[in-house]
């Protein structure tokens, strides 16, 4: 069982529980139990690391230590503030980054299939360069455009580019804002533009 040490703040964990047999000294937070476990829960339900996690417990044990209020009393409910916390450090900030520039891709690709094909279908039905049909790399195409974006959007945080900061709800900045929500629909829409102005070219 654990044995608490001289320092509220630590406990001693004995060698029956440690990797190699040797006690190691492991911090123990002022935070309440029923404010951690949900603040944590959430925290690990959005992908963060083991040390992001550890981070965050930090920032909150050391602003309680100053502040003498309670959890609730300063961060409000718990899910609402681990919503918010920054995990941009961790490997899976990480793959969220690659999750979101893998669909970005995968949208201009499929942008330039589905106009393509959108060209072929518009001026006469056969396609002149692969020799295939135009309706193939159409329809491709837009299932990859529709596809990415309704994928960004179901993933949410786990595909941004920019990581929310602790206590707040969304990145700041315009940018993070476009290319964390609106990037794939902007692909949409150009896809759109330009199956337009394709028609009114050939017609």
């Amino acid at each position: 069982m654990p044995r608490v040490a001289a320092d509220p703040q630590q406990t001693l964990v004995g060698p029956d529980h440690c990797p190699g047999g040797n006690p190691v000294t492991i911090k123990a937070w002022r935070i309440e139990k029923d404010w951690q476990e949900p603040f944590v829960a959430t925290l690990k339900d959005r992908g963060a690391s083991a040390q992001v996690v550890g981070a965050a417990l930090g920032k909150v044990d050391d602003a309680l230590t100053a502040s003498g209020k309670s959890a609730a009393e300063h961060f409000g409910d718990p899910r609402s503030y681990a919503a918010g916390v920054d995990i941009s450090g961790s490997v899976d900030g990480r793959v969220s980054r690659i999750r979101a520039i893998l669909l970005a891709v995968a949208g201009l690709i499929g942008l330039f299939l589905t106009l393509w094909g959108f060209t072929g279908m518009v001026r006469d039905g056969v396609d002149k360069i692969a020799g295939m049909p135009p309706v193939l790399p159409f329809v491709v195409g837009l299932v990859l455009v529709v596809g990415s974006a309704i994928a960004d959007t179901l993933l949410g945080r786990h595909a941004d580019v920019f990581q929310t900061p602790a206590g707040e709800t969304e990145a700041p900045g315009a940018l993070a804002l476009v290319l964390n929500r609106l990037a794939p629909w902007i692909i949409v829409a150009l896809t759109l533009i330009g199956m337009l102005l394709i028609w009114i070219k050939e017609s």
